[in-house]
């Protein structure tokens, strides 16, 4: 009998590479590196969904949870000579997971509880933009998140007002639905799909959607478009249409005296937007801003993505204060994130740190 996991089979190069592989990029991880574990290295969790997939291991509990310790940064792919997806084949192999009742029981949670939370953040949405915000007939659609929404109210207004003045019109303000990210880390690729299909409908009312978190944009930019669910909307982070605008902004008088720009996984990596933060910082304050040692595309992880907050709590607050340590260490000052998950995750872990999601900053240049 063919014990093959059906949908981890277009990654089954990917994880005989990895499972051969002397384990090149074991640094990269930022999981594995907090936990000090071979388990969760990118070699170990691909490991581990080789023998599930080969059928030289049960996909029992204990083997699944090695594939959510992964915080879906994509770094360990830019180690890769062979430039494996782990972070792909890894989802997949949480679908069969959840599938079989195996997947750990706060993933589950995150897929039973969907619809609740979603159902929470379109009413913040509510109370941030109106009742009549998303029901505007506009060119431009803007989507702030759930996780803005619901995490950091404030930035998410402040990233709309800097949508509207740049374009000198209001837009369609979208916050009901969900783009279905959560469920996709979680494991229901299906739910996923029949999310983001719904949410593109809502969005297809519009010619462009500018979107203030990244996780969001990625998903229907990339995770649907892979998963076979195509669009042609034209997809913008803010980010990128405030730098084609950059003559609009002003330096900053009262701009703190330090800043670090922290790259996003899934805005960097994920999306490959470098440029255009830095372009707007160098601008707002009057210089480039700093960086971390590692930077751009080898950026690390804040510890806020695919799940691994839900799952393993202490292995992603475990990340965050790695980051914030390395910040502290390259002299402190204000933390600068363009991600509303990233900048509320370091701010919780550490209240005395100034972490600003970059939309504050744009909105107080304009003069808003």
């Amino acid at each position: 009998m063919d014990k093959h996991l059906a949908l981890v089979a277009p990654h089954r190069k990917e994880h005989e590479n990895c499972t051969f592989c002397p384990k090149l990029c074991r640094h990269s991880c930022p999981v594995s590196t907090v936990e000090g574990r071979e388990t969760t290295t990118p070699w170990g969790k691909m490991t581990a969904l080789h023998h599930a997939d080969t059928g030289m291991l049960d996909l029992s509990p204990e083997l699944a949870a090695t594939f959510y310790a992964c915080s879906g940064c994509l770094r360990c792919t830019e180690f890769c000579d062979h430039g494996n997806r782990p972070y792909d084949a890894l989802a997949a192999g949480r679908t069969e997971a959840l599938s079989a009742g195996v997947a750990p029981r706060e993933a589950a949670s995150v897929v039973e509880e969907h619809t609740r939370r979603a159902a929470k953040a379109a009413e913040h949405g509510v109370s941030l933009f109106g009742p009549t915000a998303g029901a505007r007939v506009a060119e431009t659609a803007f989507v702030p998140g759930c996780s803005a929404c619901v995490t950091r109210p404030d930035d998410a207004k402040s990233a709309r007002a800097v949508v509207e003045a740049l374009l000198g019109q209001e837009v369609r303000v979208v916050t009901a639905g969900c783009c279905g990210l959560p469920l996709h880390d979680a494991g229901d690729r299906e739910g996923f799909l029949d999310a983001a299909r719904r949410f593109l409908e809502l969005l297809g009312r519009s010619r462009r959607v500018v979107f203030q978190d990244p996780g969001c944009m990625m998903a229907l930019a990339k995770q649907a478009p892979a998963l076979g669910l195509a669009h042609e909307l034209e997809l913008v982070h803010l980010t990128e249409l405030a730098a084609a605008h950059l003559e609009r902004f002003a330096p900053l008088g009262d701009a703190p005296a330090e800043v670090r720009y922290h790259d996003p996984c899934r805005l960097g990596r994920g999306l490959g937007v470098y440029d255009a933060p830095r372009a707007l910082l160098a601008k707002i304050l009057g210089r480039s801003p700093e960086g971390f040692y590692h930077q751009r595309n080898l950026a690390e992880c804040s510890g806020a993505g695919a799940q691994l907050p839900r799952v393993f709590p202490e292995t992603a607050a475990r990340i965050a204060d790695e980051r914030l340590r390395d910040h502290a260490m390259r002299g402190g000052g204000a933390l600068v994130t363009a991600c509303p998950s990233s900048a509320h995750t370091l701010s919780k872990r550490d209240p005395n740190v100034q972490v600003l999601e970059i939309s504050s900053l744009l909105e107080r240049s304009l003069g808003l």
